[in-house]
């Protein structure tokens, strides 16, 4: 470890940061990190630093302030003793891990903030940096979905639309920050859109609150909104949240909550869907463009691959009005086929897959495509000639 010009790469888990390294070019292995090609990449192996909230009299709220340092100003920061939640003692673990990542900290001129993309991630690596202490440029690798291409391009040149990135880090610190004083600011997180089947209307506006006796039942496009929610009603299946997903592991599979989370992190970091833990499950423009080319990779799926339909896939589960990529968005495949997975991580995938195929159906035939007639064996064309001949 004597290089002095070095790009640290710091992701949550093991697996995350090995799906990266892989990327990159950090093919080394070293014990707490990868390293080559001019990049070292590790990992916290999760909420490794505790933020404690803290206000001092002279606490501000302002929009004024960068919201970075309105997080520093607020909250003190201690290395998190786990040992008392999970059973064995993981704090000398910890600590290992975490001399790694100051060392490595302190010869680089980057340090490249691949945590999970959502909020709580950073949180976590801005609990991480204000503990170091040790001021160094910072990059955010925003990656919600895991192939090469888009490992390269985020651990690179960040965000894809830095303003938009920095104007939802900042809303949502704040809204952070509202919540933990308990004040009625009016500082209100932007509503997230979600699509719910028709069918389940009923339960939804029960949920909500919302008397439904004197009501028409809600069709395809009607929608209600809450403080936090926008919900509209689909007639099709909506692309699965992470909700929806426990839901119907549970129900198709038998999977319990955490077991779900748990495999749906693997698959993450496999590089075979999105980041799943998100509320969100319509799409970017952006995903829809990517997802043309991956439902052709779905026909070779060995379960559903037959039920792909020919067609541009349907546009109908796309960002309408006021959604935000960095709120996350539904849970699609990326166009990658599985060779290494166990049997439940196969179900589970399958069910992802199931759900994405009924999402996309095209909502109209492919233009300029003729159905494909059988072509008659050679056999079967001699044995007719035959046949007429004799007649």
């Amino acid at each position: 470890m004597k290089q002095k010009n070095l790009i640290t790469v710091v992701t949550d888990h093991q697996l995350t940061a090995d799906t990266i390294a892989k990327a990159i070019g950090a093919n080394e292995t070293h014990e707490g990190y990868y390293f080559g090609n001019g990049y070292a990449v590790t990992w916290t192996g999760g909420e490794i630093i505790e933020a404690t909230f803290s206000p001092m009299e002279s606490f501000v709220l302002s929009t004024d302030m960068d919201c970075r340092l309105v997080y520093a100003h607020n909250f003190k920061f201690a290395m998190r003793d786990y040992d008392h939640l999970v059973g064995y003692k993981k704090t000398e673990q910890d600590k290992k891990q975490l001399a790694t990542i100051k060392a490595l900290w302190k010869m680089s001129r980057t340090v490249v903030n691949a945590m999970r993309p959502d909020i709580s991630g950073d949180l976590d690596f801005l609990s991480l940096y204000y503990f170091i202490a040790s001021p160094v440029n910072v990059r955010r690798a925003w990656m919600p979905i895991l192939t090469k291409k888009a490992i390269v391009h985020a651990v690179n040149h960040g965000p894809q639309n830095r303003k938009e990135y920095e104007a939802w880090l900042s809303e949502s610190i704040y809204n952070h920050l509202v919540d933990l004083c308990g004040n009625a600011f009016d500082c209100k997180p932007t509503p997230i859109m979600e699509e719910v089947p028709v069918k389940d209307a009923p339960k939804v506006l029960e949920e909500l609150g919302i008397g439904c006796s004197d009501m028409p039942d809600p069709t395809d496009g009607d929608f209600t909104i809450t403080s936090d929610r926008i919900r509209v009603y689909a007639d099709r299946l909506p692309l699965f949240n992470l909700p929806s997903l426990l839901v119907e592991a549970v129900v198709e599979l038998d999977f319990d909550h955490e077991k779900t989370v748990r495999i749906a992190h693997n698959l993450y970091g496999k590089k075979l869907i999105s980041y799943p833990m998100v509320m969100q499950n319509t799409i970017p423009a952006g995903v829809w463009k990517l997802m043309r080319r991956n439902m052709e990779t779905l026909r070779y799926n060995s379960k559903w691959g037959r039920s792909v339909k020919e067609g541009a896939p349907s546009k109908r589960h796309n960002f309408r009005s006021g959604e935000n990529l960095y709120n996350g968005f539904g849970i699609v495949t990326t166009g990658l086929h599985p060779t290494d997975l166990n049997r439940d991580e196969e179900r589970l995938y399958n069910l992802i897959v199931k759900r994405v195929i009924d999402a996309f159906e095209p909502t109209a035939p492919a233009k300029g495509r003729k159905p494909k007639r059988k072509k008659k064996s050679r056999h079967c064309n001699r044995k007719s000639r035959n046949h007429q001949s004799k007649g």
